[in-house]
């Protein structure tokens, strides 16, 4: 098979016609150029026509790349059988090269035939089938679990092919890259392959095989809806093409078992530690734990929990967590800590792994494709255009550039604690005060919460037995929780995601002040008069410069809550939302935040980009109201939580580390204490004075 640098435009130019020779070598290069098209009939039909034309070997060649490319392995070994005793010097080589294809799922026959070839190959100077066979050896180490050396023999396969003009060919070397690195568990990384192959010109249509990649990677990623999406349009292309791709099958299923319908799983069977833990195969999968890719050593793992003893099983939790912390792994975190959360017993033991159940939100780079994709985001919104897929692309640039955090063991507040975590639909609460851990179970949070909104806005004064009786508390929510308007139960309550949210630190800064769209703007021009700082233009970008590095950021500004994404909740400015994505690009954020309009969502968002307090609402606040309540919540936000407390009978909490400023700075200088989250090191070692009872409405 010839080079073929642009096979469209060979397919344009090339006519069947001259003498008996001219036409043979015409109807090879067109058979060639269609198989870079993936049109493997067409390809077919025109080396069939070669064949009957000339009987030359090439055209068997061609034959057995085409069956090879179709799945056809029986097919492709027999038209290398009739070509390979007419092939001498380069063209054998190329045969031998289409041998060691065959061989790949035997890797180490294949990479030793390859490895023969390649030398042969570079010999000859047959740089393009030195490409195939770097490609060829590349899979072979994928399937041998050498993702490091098959990585190495992508890339050289890239500067081959972009050496050579075929950059459509190269693009797929990077996509190959990439699944090099899923293989080695580095899923970011594998995405961000994925996008750049797209980008330098890797044709889907034509290798529908790499979207069935992709959608494997972000299934990984949890995200089986977009796999889906990706899968669909995967199997039209490969059934229009005639071509068998047995991992299409296995994905469907995959997608269905983590929708909860486990009958594909088991109706496939074989040997995917995944289908094999669905079909209850427990001591097969649990023996994987020690060897293979990170996500089968977790399932092992999960798979070693499920077949044990309580003890046992929560020992495997901890390793196989420890596993994809190590390696920056999400699947199947939820299902190893749902686990051992299921199995806790004592106050301390679900205070332990409700921690580690919380699901952590993809912290995104400032990167600048990122905020492209924001800006392209925000023109739709703009423009009422669709936003579905520009969302989509969002959420995949996110997964695919995402920066790695290390976890920590959270510092633990030296105040009473609150920590409610819905597990298998009960809700549960741990409270831990002077040391002391008890743990109840909370009927109809929902209830509560509906009770207690309604019983505010109707300016009447509301009471709980969800917090202990103390001056200060600290509150770890969940589920419907999250609604609920906490600092109007006790003055300072200080409302955590989760504990590695506490941040005892001060570093003060200056004040800066915005106005979004359809809002007065004497709330802000009183505020600044009283207290200095700096009047920001409301518009993305200036908010965003303006954010960076301040103490105190008072935004006055409509907000609006993404119901599935909190990421996509925005503020509204004048060009357009500040959503939280964009928070997340922001290097220094603001120490403390006042958000004064209405409920947005981003309380979260600042938290994780490294906000340490932020005071915010779950009502919608009277505009009459706001500038009298703002003016308390300002001459009190040395404290936030106190601030906070001023302004409860509006719907206000403090969100995050809500404690003085005197008191951060204070904080600042001591030595850490262990978190109250740490598991006991023996499930027969709890905390004292550990009690169960369940709380009354």
């Amino acid at each position: 098979m010839s080079a073929s640098s642009d096979p469209r435009a060979t397919i344009a130019a090339t006519e069947v016609t001259g003498t008996k020779a001219e036409r043979a070598d015409a109807l090879h290069d067109l058979s060639v150029a269609h198989v870079e098209l993936g049109h493997l009939d067409v390809a077919a039909r025109f080396a069939r026509r070669g064949l009957r034309l000339s009987g030359e070997a090439r055209f068997h060649l061609a034959l057995a790349w085409i069956e090879l490319d179709r799945g056809r392995r029986k097919q492709s070994l027999d038209h290398l059988d009739l070509a390979t005793p007419h092939l001498r010097g380069r063209e054998l080589a190329r045969a031998r090269c289409l041998r060691g294809l065959h061989l790949t799922t035997e890797p180490r026959l294949a990479i030793a035939e390859l490895t023969a070839v390649i030398r042969e190959l570079k010999r000859y100077g047959d740089e393009r089938w030195l490409a195939n066979a770097l490609v060829g050896r590349g899979i072979a180490r994928c399937n041998a679990a050498q993702p490091a050396r098959a990585e190495v023999d992508f890339r050289t396969a890239q500067t081959v092919l972009l050496a050579i003009g075929e950059p459509g060919r190269a693009a797929m070397c990077l996509h190959n890259r990439g699944f090099a690195a899923m293989l080695a568990g580095d899923l970011p990384l594998a995405l961000r392959r994925y996008e750049e192959a797209a980008k330098a010109g890797l044709d889907s249509t034509s290798r529908p095989e790499a979207l069935v990649d992709r959608a494997e990677a972000l299934l990984a990623a949890g995200l089986t809806a977009e796999a889906r999406r990706v899968l669909t349009p995967a199997m039209e292309l490969l059934r229009r093409c005639n071509r068998h791709v047995p991992e299409l099958a296995v994905l469907s299923a995959r997608c269905a078992l983590r929708d909860g319908d486990p009958a594909p799983a088991r109706k496939i069977g074989g040997d995917d530690p995944e289908f094999m833990l669905a079909a209850g195969r427990l001591d097969a999968v649990a023996a994987q734990r020690f060897r293979g890719p990170v996500r089968t050593r977790a399932l092992g793992w999960l798979a070693q929990a499920r077949r044990s003893n309580r003890r046992g099983a929560l020992a495997a939790c901890r390793a196989g967590v420890k596993l994809l912390d190590e390696h920056h792994g999400d699947w199947p975190r939820r299902e190893l800590t749902g686990h051992a959360l299921g199995l806790a017993r004592t106050a301390r033991e679900v205070l332990h792994w409700s921690e580690r159940h919380r699901v952590s939100m993809p912290l995104p780079p400032n990167d600048p494709a990122l905020a492209q994709a924001l800006a392209e985001l925000r023109r739709a919104r703009a423009f009422g255009l669709p936003l579905e897929a520009l969302e989509r692309n969002v959420r995949r640039l996110t997964l695919a550039t995402r920066r790695h955090e290390t976890r920590k063991t959270p510092t633990a507040p030296e105040l009473p604690l609150v920590s409610f975590i819905v597990h298998e639909g009960r809700m549960t609460a741990v409270t831990v005060i002077d040391g002391r851990a008890r743990m109840r179970t909370i009927p109809e949070p929902a209830e509560l919460v509906r009770t207690a909104r309604l019983a505010l806005r109707a300016g009447r004064r509301i009471t709980t037995d969800l917090l202990p009786e103390a001056d200060e508390v600290v509150v770890i929510p969940d589920g419907v929780l999250h609604a609920m308007p906490w600092a109007a139960f006790r003055h300072r309550v200080h409302v955590l995601p989760s504990l590695r949210h506490w941040r005892p630190g001060s570093r003060g800064g200056r004040r800066v002040w915005v106005t979004g769209p359809r809002l007065r703007d004497d709330e802000v021009t009183g505020l600044r008069q009283e207290h200095g700082g700096t009047i920001i233009k409301s518009t993305v970008e200036s908010t965003l410069e303006g954010l960076e590095g301040a103490g105190i950021a008072h935004i006055a500004a409509h907000g609006h809550v993404h119901p599935e994404n909190p990421l996509f909740s925005y503020l509204a400015l004048d060009d357009g939302p500040l959503y939280g994505y964009d928070i997340a690009r922001i290097e220094h954020p603001p120490e403390i935040v006042v958000l004064s309009a209405c409920e947005s969502g981003l309380a979260r968002a600042f938290l994780d980009a490294g906000t340490r307090a932020v005071i915010a609402g779950v009502l919608p606040v009277p505009d009459a109201l706001a500038s009298r309540a703002m003016a308390e919540v300002h001459r009190r936000i040395d404290h936030p939580a106190d601030a906070a407390g001023a302004v409860a009978h509006l719907g206000f909490s403090c969100y995050g580390t809500g404690t003085s400023v005197a008191a951060c700075r204070a904080a600042a200088n001591d030595v850490p204490v262990h978190s109250s989250c740490d598991e006991p090191t023996d499930a027969g070692t709890s905390t004292p004075e550990t009690t169960t009872s369940t709380h009354g409405p």
